[in-house]
């Protein structure tokens, strides 16, 4: 073990801090005005040059990305404002968006007198006011989420004002959601026009907006600093569907995306070239959110930025999330204010980031489906190779079996290599690269007369360590790893691919001794060992947290029962200390970089040290949800705990057949624990650890077949 620490301390020492990844620009003067087009239910396929000149005119000679539009509960109109207001994911409230401004009467009464009486806070009658404000306040605060309203507080501690323009009402229904953006935490907006005077009696809409009057509306507030207008239209739109046919569905859709585009483009007249644009839509239209399209166009039209979006979050191409908003609006005015999202000069953007989305929709909607699917062919191949073993069929066919499951995960690795948006065609196309690998492996461990299990263990590591010191895009595109529009993680190693990591690289090494057991053979594995921590743990690598701390543990607990050196107390200090130094060499490292670029990690430590010890709690809280969030997302999830306990319990207590495995192989029964081992940490640290446990289970399952009532071992 302290070969592994000494090996990793080097490398950290020596290999370069990662480097801004933004380079050093001249400060631009502050602009004299942000436009923030809020645009509804638009969707990424609405842009195009015949029916949105205007808006394909500006992605054109600005910039596009996607917004994951993201918050704290469902992508809602209530909650997706709330969020990118307050720079963290946060939610709203049943009637968030119903907003006045303070002039108006309710039931007889001024909506700023109403506000006065439950905030205690008088505003001045041309303020728009959230009417909610205390009901957001109280859900934020509850959850330990973000505070909606930052956006408005730090655009008044610069003395600049705000103001918002339309609204997505319908008859008897209010629906101002533009409001939430801008607004402060006290729950104002500066000014606006936010009522009758910006919409108009039309059909089939029963109201729609009056681009006339919003184009009055912004010349009476061209001397605000920010300034939203909110195009209700689609959104209206939205809400009729229902009675609509899909025909006259479409024909009004596309009427009133000319008439958005349209406005926007006599807008953009008035403003002269110091004016700064962003298109947002903070929501997907109905029909793109149930086909699983939960990704919505974003432009950002200013100095600088041409080509494609990207932010320092989520360090994926054309990729922005809802946070990331609130300081790229700030850094507008205030360039000390880091800006959190950057673009980078690209040809064919629409098209590519059409390919990009495709990818990340397939992925969403197709993943849990085509998971199970593989799962239950890992399963079924590994029962058939138990029957096999059983029976004492001829080993060359347990080992056939063992060397199609164990390829399974690789398999969908490569799969991410091919743009294919076909469930079935994927499924066939994965299936016969599978086979493809198990033949090429069995084939090529001949010659080379070692176990076709090894090569395909080892082709495992190889491929996964090329990809994170490459950035190739494997484990980021690949079906079995995380889900982009879910959020949870966008870059680096995910739990999945670093329990196959972890899982693959203890058998590959007990395989290896097994065959083979010396000094220098064990150095090797230390070196091994030490490498693979390396690029679960490097901030520029796989900077997974959990997964260092399940590989330092699961790792260095499988050297020392290689060693079959006896685990006391001291082993056990030793372990948990080397670990702690690592994190602690992760979070200066991670520390050293601008904030913008940090990781999660560095996010987390930040808030830490900001928040004290009510914030650690918090992120603590928020991981054990995710955790049982994701055990009980399926049945699978409590299928794969209980089994980890069985194992646990069998290997750490074994039974007679468990007894005869570590006294005639005591590798192999190192590794049977130290994979173990692994499984109880990854659930232990990792926020969706079941996950890695469940593929860590796949290695202790082939390990077991291998060896199980095998005399020659």
């Amino acid at each position: 073990m302290r070969k592994i620490l000494l090996l990793l301390l080097t490398i950290f020492l020596i290999f370069p801090l990662p480097a801004d990844l933004q380079a050093e620009e001249n400060p631009e003067p502050a602009p004299q005005q942000v436009i923030i087009y809020l645009i509804d239910k638009l969707d990424y396929n609405d842009l195009n040059p015949e029916v949105t000149p205007n808006l394909w005119a500006m992605q054109n000679k600005a910039s596009l990305g996607l917004l994951n539009t993201l918050s704290a509960g469902e992508r809602t109109s209530k909650n997706v404002p709330c969020t990118i207001s307050a720079g963290r994911l946060a939610v709203g409230s049943f009637n968030a968006d119903f907003n006045l401004k303070a002039s108006e009467t309710i039931k007889g009464e001024k909506a700023g007198t109403i506000f006065y009486r439950n905030t205690g806070i008088l505003p001045l009658d041309h303020n728009i006011v959230i009417s909610s404000i205390a009901v957001i306040k109280k859900n934020n605060e509850q959850r330990n989420l973000g505070t909606p309203g930052q956006l408005g507080d730090e655009l008044h501690a610069l003395g600049l004002k705000t103001a918002v323009i339309g609204n997505a009402d319908l008859p008897g229904y209010y629906s101002r959601p533009g409001a939430l953006i801008v607004m402060d935490s006290r729950g104002l907006v500066d000014n606006g026009l936010v009522g009758k005077e910006v919409v108009e009696k039309s059909s089939p809409l029963p109201l729609s907006s009056n681009y006339k009057a919003i184009l009055q509306a912004y010349k009476d507030f061209s001397n605000y600093d920010v300034v939203l207008i909110d195009f209700g239209d689609l959104a209206r739109l939205d809400q009729i569907q229902n009675l609509l046919s899909a025909e006259q569905f479409q024909k009004e859709r596309i009427k009133r995306l000319q008439a958005i585009d349209a406005c926007i483009g006599s807008l953009q007249e008035q403003a002269d070239h110091k004016r700064v644009v962003y298109v947002i839509s903070p929501t997907p239209s109905r029909t793109a959110f149930e086909h699983g399209e939960l990704l919505t166009p974003l432009i950002i039209d200013k100095p600088g930025f041409t080509g494609v979006l990207t932010s320092y979050s989520t360090k994926r191409e054309g990729i922005v999330s809802s946070i990331n908003l609130k300081n790229s609006i700030l850094h507008d005015f205030n360039p000390a204010i880091p800006d959190t999202i950057y673009a980078q000069p690209a040809s064919g953007v629409y098209d590519n980031l059409k390919i990009i989305n495709q990818r990340a929709v397939f992925n969403y909607v197709n993943q849990p489906g085509i998971v199970t699917i593989h799962i239950a062919i890992i399963l079924s191949v590994l029962v058939l190779a138990l029957i096999s073993r059983f029976r004492k069929k001829s080993e060359v066919l347990t080992d056939y079996l063992i060397l199609f499951a164990l390829a399974i995960p690789l398999g969908l690795l490569l799969m991410a290599n091919f743009d294919i948006f076909n469930r079935w065609l994927f499924l066939g196309l994965s299936l016969g690269i599978n086979l493809i690998l198990t033949l090429f492996c069995w084939f090529v461990s001949r010659p080379l007369k070692i176990s076709p299990l090894i090569t395909i263990l080892f082709l495992t590591i190889l491929v996964i360590a090329l990809d994170l010191m490459f950035s190739l895009g494997m484990i980021e595109h690949s079906i079995l790893s995380y889900r982009i529009i879910s959020g949870f993680r966008y870059y680096g190693l995910g739990n999945e691919y670093m329990g196959i990591l972890i899982g693959a690289t203890i058998a590959f090494t007990a395989l290896l001794l097994q065959n083979s057991f010396s000094r220098r053979n064990l150095v090797l594995v230390a070196l091994l060992f030490g490498l693979i921590v390396f690029l679960i743990a490097y901030p520029l690598f796989g900077i997974n947290v959990g997964g260092t701390i399940t590989a330092c543990i699961g790792l260095g607990y499988t050297y020392l029962r290689y060693q079959q050196q006896n685990i006391n107390f001291s082993k056990i200090f030793y372990l948990l200390s080397s670990t702690l130094v690592l994190i602690v060499i992760m979070v200066i490292i991670d520390l050293k970089q601008p904030l913008e670029i940090q990781s999660h990690l560095g996010h987390s430590v930040n808030l830490i040290i900001t928040g004290g010890w009510e914030e650690m709690f918090g992120i603590i809280s928020r991981k054990l949800q995710m955790q049982l969030r994701v055990i009980n997302y399926s049945i699978w999830g409590w299928v794969f705990l209980l089994l980890v306990l069985i194992s646990t319990y069998l290997v750490f207590r074994p039974a007679h057949l468990i007894k005869k495995i570590r006294q005639q192989l005591p590798v192999i029964y190192g590794a049977l624990q130290g994979i173990t081992m692994a499984a109880i940490i990854a659930i232990i640290v990792n926020d969706s650890g079941i996950t890695a446990a469940a593929v860590l289970a796949l290695y202790f399952v082939a390990l077991g077949l291998k060896f199980l009532s095998s005399d020659s071992g």
